[in-house]
C-alpha cells in the first residue's frame, strides 16, 4: 500500500466565487438546510458532515466545466423533485453504476453535483455531506503525474464523463484523497480552489519545499496554522492544521 506523503486527513473547505456572498449563503441555507459557520475572512455554509462551502464575493469568478464539488444525499431523485418545485435550475437525474446524480446551479450559475447511494445510512436531512473536489486541467497527463507524486497517491477510479467541452472527458480520482482531476480546456480558476485539513502543517510545508513546490509563507494564529501550495497550472490549494 502506498503511503501518502502529505498528512491530509479531510477536505476542509471549497472556495466558490459568487457575486453576493450574503445572498448565496441564505440561498444555500434555504434550499439545502446548511448552516453558517466562520471561515477566516469569508462567510461559509456547511452540511452536518464534510467540508464547508466558502463564499468569495468577487467580480472575477471561476469558470467550471464540471461541478467543483458534490453534495452527498440519501435520495437524489427526491432532492431533484424538491429543487424543481422551488424553481432551482438542475439537470435531470441519471443512474451511474449504483449511484444517482445530477447537477444544480446556484444563483451565479455555478454547477454543483448531488449524488446518492442506496447503501448510505439515512440522515435527518437528505443532504448530509459536502465532499470531494473536481478540478479541471488543461494538461491532464502532466498535472496528474505531479499530483500522484506530491500526494504520494495512486489512481482509484479512471473513467470518462461528458463535460461542456467533451463528450468523453477523462476523470481520475485519487485513492485516499478527496480529489479528482479531469480534462478541462475551458475551465478557469482565479481564487484559491480549496483547503485540506492536515495533521502536520509544518512537516507538509518542509516536504513541499524540498520537492521544489511553490508555497506561500507558513502563517499561524490562535486557532490554526497553515499555508498554500501552487500546482503546475497555477491553482492554489491550502493545507491547514487546527490547533488543539
Amino acid at each position: 500500500m502506498m503511503t501518502h506523503r502529505l498528512n491530509v486527513t479531510a477536505l476542509r473547505g471549497v472556495y466558490l466565487t459568487v457575486s453576493d456572498a450574503r445572498r448565496s449563503a441564505a440561498w444555500f441555507e434555504r434550499h439545502f438546510g446548511m448552516t453558517g459557520v466562520p471561515y477566516g475572512d469569508f462567510p461559509s455554509v456547511k452540511l452536518p458532515e464534510g467540508g464547508a462551502v466558502v463564499l468569495v464575493e468577487t467580480s472575477q469568478r471561476n469558470v467550471y466545466e464540471s461541478s467543483p464539488f458534490h453534495f452527498k444525499c440519501n435520495d437524489a431523485r427526491l432532492a431533484h423533485g424538491e429543487l424543481t418545485r422551488q424553481a432551482v435550475r438542475a439537470t435531470e437525474p441519471v443512474n451511474w453504476h449504483h449511484y444517482v446524480d445530477f447537477n444544480f446551479f446556484d444563483p451565479d450559475g455555478n454547477p454543483i453535483a448531488v449524488i446518492s447511494d442506496p447503501g448510505w445510512r439515512p440522515h435527518p436531512n437528505n443532504y448530509f455531506r459536502m465532499d470531494g473536489i473536481f478540478m479541471g486541467s488543461t494538461r491532464l497527463e502532466q498535472s496528474l503525474a505531479w499530483y500522484l507524486d506530491v500526494f504520494g497517491a495512486e489512481i482509484e477510479y479512471d473513467f470518462t464523463l461528458e463535460t461542456a467541452s467533451s463528450p468523453h472527458a477523462r476523470m481520475c480520482c485519487l485513492r485516499g484523497v478527496p480529489f479528482t482531476l479531469f480534462e478541462s480546456p475551458g475551465g478557469l480558476v482565479h481564487h484559491r480552489f480549496c483547503d485540506f485539513a492536515t495533521r502536520d502543517a509544518v512537516a507538509d510545508y518542509h516536504y513541499l519545499l524540498d520537492k521544489g513546490v511553490r508555497v506561500t509563507p507558513l502563517v499561524r494564529d490562535e486557532t490554526r496554522f497553515g499555508f498554500s501550495f501552487i500546482d503546475p497550472e497555477g491553482r492554489e490549494m491550502g493545507l491547514v492544521e487546527e490547533k488543539e
